[in-house]
């Protein structure tokens, strides 16, 4: 039997091309603002470089996320994702000389950023809670609200409970339920004098955004607590209160809940600090606990 003529290879696709990313830009002429963002991306050691996103990278590198996204193309990528793994694997295979053999000191270097990143959001975050009318009209809201439902999913949803476990110890009126079509059923039975507080570092989440808009349409507050201050969900807001971004990449939204779980401490401290009868209440709940612990 005589077998068909062997049709030639096609060519290569873009996300087939190996390529090392320095090779690629010898290949194209860029623009000195294209540049400075590609030594940027060059700069990031790979254990950072792993979770970047492009928000990260236009704040290091002063570029809109749009300018990245067209650069990744221009240099043969199909977005800052692919680039980002081509990257990674160019590391890989050449190995990381900037790290010791047993990696000791890298994994320092990596705890004293994150830690330091963390202080330095923290005090962001207060710096922002101190400027102006929004924290003092926050706890008003809290305190006479005749219910409050917390909304979140995902890594956001332990930010709802951290705010939902300490202030419950105050005898406030709060809920919060993790499943997201149970939060949506508590915000269709809310009402003019509820409060609903969404938190999303995004923004965007779906059933976060099902539920705030529910309880808005039925006339409930809306405080959103966010890192993305245009987000679809901050422009629902009532109150908003963003989180503070950061210089440590792909740790923003994570940092960020941190940080969130940080404002819950500030809520109860202010609250117990003007309210005597939330202080005796926070008091009894800890008098119940210390004589059944072991």
């Amino acid at each position: 039997m005589t077998l068909p003529p062997t049709s030639p290879p096609s060519p290569a696709a873009p996300d087939d091309d190996r390529r090392p990313l320095r090779l690629r830009m010898a290949s194209v002429n860029l623009f000195p603002a294209e540049r400075r963002i590609v030594e940027q991306l060059l700069a990031i050691p790979a254990y950072e470089l792993g979770a970047m996103t492009s928000s990260d990278l236009s704040e290091r590198s002063g570029a809109s996320r749009s300018s990245i996204d067209r650069l990744s193309r221009k240099l043969g990528y199909q977005g800052l994702k692919d680039m980002r793994r081509a990257l990674l694997r160019e590391e890989a295979q050449r190995g990381s000389p900037a790290s010791p053999a047993d990696g000791r000191r890298s994994a320092g270097d990596v705890a004293r950023r994150v830690m330091a990143s963390i202080a330095a959001r923290a005090e962001a975050m207060a710096q922002s809670l101190a400027r102006g009318p929004d924290l003092d009209r926050l706890l008003e809201w809290l305190t006479t609200a005749r219910s409050i439902q917390l909304f979140g999913a995902g890594e956001s949803a332990a930010a709802c409970t951290a705010v939902y476990m300490r202030l419950i110890r105050l005898g406030l009126p709060i809920g919060f339920a993790d499943e997201h079509h149970t939060q949506v059923t508590l915000a269709s039975l809310m009402g003019p004098a509820d409060l609903a507080v969404a938190i999303s570092y995004s923004g965007g989440t779906k059933s976060t955004m099902w539920a705030a808009k529910t309880a808005k349409r039925n006339g409930a507050r809306l405080v959103v607590i966010t890192g993305i201050v245009g987000s679809p969900l901050a422009r629902l807001a009532d109150l908003l209160v963003p989180l503070p971004t950061g210089p440590l990449p792909g740790s923003a939204e994570v940092v960020d809940r941190v940080i969130a779980v940080g404002l819950a401490e500030v809520l109860f401290q202010c609250l117990v600090a003007d309210a005597p009868d939330l202080a005796a209440q926070s008091l009894r709940v800890d008098d119940i606990f210390s004589d059944d612990r072991l």
